[in-house]
């Protein structure tokens, strides 16, 4: 990730108090305090377990690390990857493998909002009030609701931004009467074929 190691932890704004947890980088400079056990039943998603503290007071480009406390580092594996995830928390009580599911939910929530974002017009506000912003939201939320509804009642295999492109291409039109009028522009066709052929005969 691109923000460097103190600022990966704590956010702006937020206390340290409060209970964060994110990917970090691989080569993060820190000391491993200690290693925690690893549940049997965890073993094979749970790398390791550490206690760990940052190295340095300064992360990189003259800014000082404000996080001083002890971090856990915990190495996730990921099966369809080549390297696993490192996640740091100050979470020290909470079970590993309970930490990288809650990382794993999170990062299902994100791709979500990021599929709303690209694809329901998202991009940017029409309105700067905060009652603007939460029409706007809710609206994206409600369209997202209807497209899966509506892909699970007509099981569909395709995927969401598949069907969101045919019911934009499709919205007004009516297959039905698209049909009928085909049939009769196809009957008229072929009666004005008939008269062609009587009149050259």
């Amino acid at each position: 990730m691109s923000r460097s190691p103190g600022d990966q932890h704590r956010p702006v704004g937020y206390p340290i108090s409060c209970t964060l947890a994110g990917q970090t980088q691989y080569n993060a400079a820190v000391v491993v305090e200690r290693s925690l056990p690893i549940d049997e039943a965890a073993q094979q998603v749970v790398l390791a377990d550490e206690i760990v503290r940052f190295k340095h007071k300064n992360s990189g480009g003259k800014r000082r690390n404000p996080y001083v406390q002890s971090l856990r580092r915990i190495t996730i594996a990921r099966p369809d990857k080549d390297r696993p995830l490192i996640l740091a928390t100050n979470d020290l009580t909470s079970p590993a493998q309970d930490i990288g599911q809650r990382y794993k939910e999170r990062w299902q929530i994100e791709l979500f909002f990021k599929w709303v974002k690209q694809h329901l017009n998202i991009k940017r506000f029409l309105g700067r009030s905060e009652n603007a912003v939460r029409i706007q939201i809710l609206t994206a939320l409600i369209a997202y609701l209807l497209l899966a509804l509506y892909k699970r009642a007509n099981g569909l295999p395709n995927s969401l931004w598949s069907v969101l492109g045919e019911i934009r291409a499709t919205l007004f039109t009516r297959p039905a009467l698209e049909a009928q009028r085909y049939r009769r522009r196809c009957e008229e066709q072929a009666e004005l074929a008939k008269i062609q052929l009587g009149l050259f005969a």
